[in-house]
């Protein structure tokens, strides 16, 4: 059972067939054919990921999840796969935002539970506004409630393709959020899993499979 959450495209959404598709759905179908697992997704809300994980109510979650070292506390993560980049998207005619200098006195929107909305509030002088979904940190920001939404580079772009959101936002630049990648977790305690998911993922970046789906979904 793997938990992600399907409004995060790139990495996790669903087609109009309601299918999930995505890098992470991609990359976990290949380390789980490779250990010789089935996959059962659960779909939910992002910041419901980790309590149900510990509540053994899934096995892992990968849902462009990044390690931190409060949640590295709580469930076990396998080696990165990815590194974080983010992104601050404007409306389209915002000119204000250029770099992390001019951050200070603005209301920028993140998912809740994200790395990104963390960062956020680490900030001072910046006033964060949580959503559950990115897509509802875009529209604060094409209303003007917002001056600008945090989310991951890939995220980003994807928004800036689909027809709800094309001309009406941009990436006003990207920042990383040092120290900190993509990783899929599980319970503390699963030693022997998180072998068999690092063997794999390994093995997927060895041969160069790794590298196809990322070309394929973030290109």
């Amino acid at each position: 059972r793997v938990g992600t959450e399907s409004t995060y495209p790139p990495y996790e959404f669903r087609d109009d067939k309601n299918e999930l598709k995505g890098f992470d759905i991609d990359m976990m179908e290949a380390i789980a054919k490779k250990i010789g697992k089935k996959i059962e997704w659960v779909d939910m809300d992002f910041d419901d990921l980790i309590p149900a994980l510990v509540d053994k109510k899934i096995d892992l979650v990968a849902a462009g999840l990044s390690w931190t070292p409060e949640r590295a506390k709580v469930v076990a993560f396998t080696e990165n796969y990815e590194v974080s980049i983010s992104a601050f998207v404007t409306a389209e005619g915002n000119s204000s935002l250029n770099g992390m200098g001019d951050v200070k006195g603005k209301t920028i929107a993140a998912q809740a539970g994200t790395t990104q909305e963390a960062y956020l509030n680490s900030l001072d002088g910046v006033t964060v506004k949580p959503f559950q979904k990115n897509d509802d940190c875009l529209k604060e920001v094409i209303s003007g409630q917002a001056d600008a939404a945090f989310m991951d580079a890939p995220v980003a772009k994807s928004f800036l393709g689909q027809e709800e959101f094309s001309g009406k936002i941009k990436i006003a630049f990207e920042e990383e959020i040092k120290g900190e990648g993509k990783a899929i977790a599980m319970n503390l305690g699963e030693d022997e899993l998180l072998e068999a998911v690092n063997n794999a993922l390994q093995e997927l970046s060895d041969s160069g499979e790794l590298f196809k789906l990322m070309t394929r979904w973030f290109e």
